[in-house]
Order: structure tokens, then C-alpha cells, then sequence
């Protein structure tokens, strides 16, 4: 598999639904935090995003988020109880695992996702981190 061009065109993909504002529908509002969702041009299906404001600079925002082994995303995200890097592909994109705990009091399983993730840095500072 060309890891490498299916990384770019998820990247590509998800930038498109950042700066497109056009279908988006608000489902859930908070203080802090607005969640749209709009039809997928992908697949049959929705898409979801979540936007809102963190104190804090890009950088040491991105330390609490970025995928990597042993990151501080697997201290405080109780959704995420493994990370591990299985290849690195590129500088900007590798091959991960992720395994997740049971939820909804164990109703749902804890599942494990291998993904191809393209880690980013655009010009106006935004940081993406995409998995496909």
C-alpha cells in the first residue's frame, strides 16, 4: 500500500472539510465548545467536527495531543489506554496502534485501530494530526 499518498489524501481531504464552512449543522453547543456535523462526500454517512478555543500556545497544545509512545495524550485521555508506533513511514507520517479501553460499562469491548496517520504543520500554524 502507498502509505504514503493515502496519508496525503486524507490530510487533503480533512483540510477541505476545515475550510469549507458551507452544510454544517450545530448539533451540540457549550460554553467552550460547538460539535457540526454535515453529509460525508466520502461515504454514506455524517461527519463530525468539534471546534473551540484552549488557552495555551499551538505548541504546548500539541504536546497534550500528538500520537506518539508514551505521550502525555495516554496520561490524560481515558479514551486512549495504548499507543504504540508501529512504523515510521516518512518523518511526517507513520504507521500507529491505538488500543482502546471498554466503555459504556463494558457494553463495547476495547478495540484496537491500526492507522496511517500524516502529522502536519500549515503555514497559519494550524496542526493536524490525520489518520486513516
Amino acid at each position: 500500500m502507498d502509505y504514503e499518498h493515502k496519508a496525503k489524501a486524507v490530510g487533503d481531504c480533512l483540510m477541505g472539510y476545515k475550510t469549507d464552512e458551507s452544510g454544517w449543522k450545530v448539533c451540540k453547543k457549550s460554553n467552550d465548545v460547538v460539535v457540526s456535523w454535515r453529509p460525508s462526500s466520502e461515504f454514506p454517512g455524517n461527519v463530525y467536527k468539534g471546534e473551540g478555543v484552549i488557552s495555551g500556545s499551538p505548541e504546548k497544545v500539541w504536546e497534550c495531543l500528538k500520537p506518539v509512545p508514551n505521550g502525555i495524550r495516554v496520561k490524560w485521555d481515558n479514551n486512549v489506554k495504548r499507543f504504540e508506533l508501529v512504523e515510521q513511514i516518512t518523518e511526517h507520517i507513520s504507521i500507529c496502534r491505538t488500543v482502546t479501553p471498554s466503555a459504556a460499562m463494558g457494553i463495547i469491548a476495547p478495540r484496537d485501530f491500526v492507522d496511517v496517520i500524516l502529522i502536519k504543520q500549515y503555514e497559519d500554524g494550524t496542526i493536524s494530526s490525520n489518520g486513516a
